[in-house]
């Protein structure tokens, strides 16, 4: 157990950098009493550790969304109130993306996703702002095709990731359903119960289709424009073939009819980084042939 007269040794370095230490020290000391309800003034040292990191937490969130009424120079305890505040603004807006992700699946079913889709309540029954803000108290099963930032946690978290699903399941609901199982059985194989991203291929066919001049719905291409689109990709200088890539894919989104500053920058990341693999793939095959091995 660990007495706030102890604290200073077992706590986060990056509380000696902050300004106003003592007054750090004060609200944690409050968090601990309130934390306790005032049965006691010790706490594990884990315990006391992740309290000051929801003190810290909060600070920064103030910081980077201030409220209007809390000047920079407010002290820290109505900063860190003000962020708490920010955090439940947060979580409840994640809430909100969360009863549309519901509303809004996937056409085919994935084990992975459901079982995502199953835990997040979790989060939203036990995600407690007042103490540990930063935390994320549930399990994601469902690898997004862009991951969410390392940088971002607590409720920031978990809006982030439910745009991020949103988004996916956007472009897939748009797809026709056959066309889907037929990508998936080609490039999964076992789509239904292996742990893989469903918007991943579609994305990435979908951009080459519109690279191809071909109609996106179908989600195919015959070996011969693959081929052709591929020697296109490699052919051409690095900035042409990128800009190629993106322009394919608002194509394929204008197709399906789709729009969105957020879908668009997402699925032009992902066209980008399949142009990535494809010019290093065959950069490899090129070595290959000139006798060099990547084994």
């Amino acid at each position: 157990m660990v007495t706030n007269e102890a604290l200073l040794p077992i706590l986060p370095e990056t509380a000696a950098t902050l300004e106003q230490p003592e007054a750090i020290y004060a609200l944690l000391e409050e968090r601990i009493r309130r934390y306790t309800m005032g049965d006691s003034s010790s706490v594990p040292a884990d315990t006391a550790r992740r309290l000051l990191e929801g003190i810290l937490y909060c600070l920064d969130l103030n910081r980077r969304f201030p409220a209007e009424d809390v000047p920079s120079t407010a002290p820290p305890r109505i900063r860190w109130k003000a962020g708490v505040s920010a955090a439940k603004r947060i979580a409840r807006r994640a809430k909100l993306l969360f009863l549309q992700a519901q509303r809004t699946p996937p056409p085919l079913v994935n084990t992975a996703y459901c079982d995502t889709m199953e835990a997040l309540p979790a989060f939203f029954a036990a995600y407690d702002a007042d103490f540990f803000a930063q935390e994320i108290p549930c399990s994601f099963d469902y690898p997004l095709c862009q991951p969410v930032p390392e940088s971002l946690s607590g409720a920031e978290y978990m809006q982030d990731f439910l745009r991020r699903l949103l988004a996916e399941n956007t472009l897939l609901r748009a797809l026709p359903h056959e066309a889907l199982l037929s990508l998936y059985e080609r490039y999964y194989l076992d789509y239904a119960d292996l742990l893989v991203n469903l918007y991943l291929p579609a994305a990435e066919m979908a951009s080459l289709c519109a690279l191809a001049g071909e109609p996106v719905f179908a989600l195919s291409l015959p070996q011969e424009k693959l081929v052709s689109v591929n020697r296109l990709l490699v052919i051409l200088d690095e900035h042409e073939a990128l800009q190629r890539m993106n322009d394919a894919a608002e194509r394929a989104l204008c197709a399906l009819s789709l729009r969105g500053d957020f879908l668009v920058r997402y699925t032009m990341q992902t066209a980008e980084e399949l142009l990535v693999r494809l010019r290093a793939a065959n950069s490899m095959i090129g070595l290959e042939k000139e006798g060099f091995s990547p084994m």
